[in-house]
């Protein structure tokens, strides 16, 4: 998520600056997927985090593994059948 914040601020700046035309980007349903479930998961992760004293649990790793594989099985089904959001 940083890579892209910073990819395309960084590309968007410079071509901004260039030409002095608006960069317009285009995102895919899959980027909607992965950007809404990671955000997910660091608020959930951010949540229970310090409820649970500062430690992180084994159910919790098995979680936000669970959670990784749902993740990307929706990616690619979202990209196999062409679903748009």
């Amino acid at each position: 998520m940083l890579n892209i914040l910073l990819g395309i601020g960084g590309a968007g700046t410079y071509v901004i600056l260039a030409t002095g035309h608006a960069y317009v980007v285009h995102f895919s349903s899959t980027l909607w997927v992965s950007a809404i479930g990671l955000i997910t998961l660091l608020l959930a992760t951010m949540c229970f985090v310090p409820y649970n004293g500062y430690w992180i649990t084994k159910k919790w790793a098995v979680f936000l593994l669970c959670s990784y594989c749902l993740i990307t099985i929706l990616n690619i089904v979202v990209e196999t059948h062409s679903i748009r959001f």
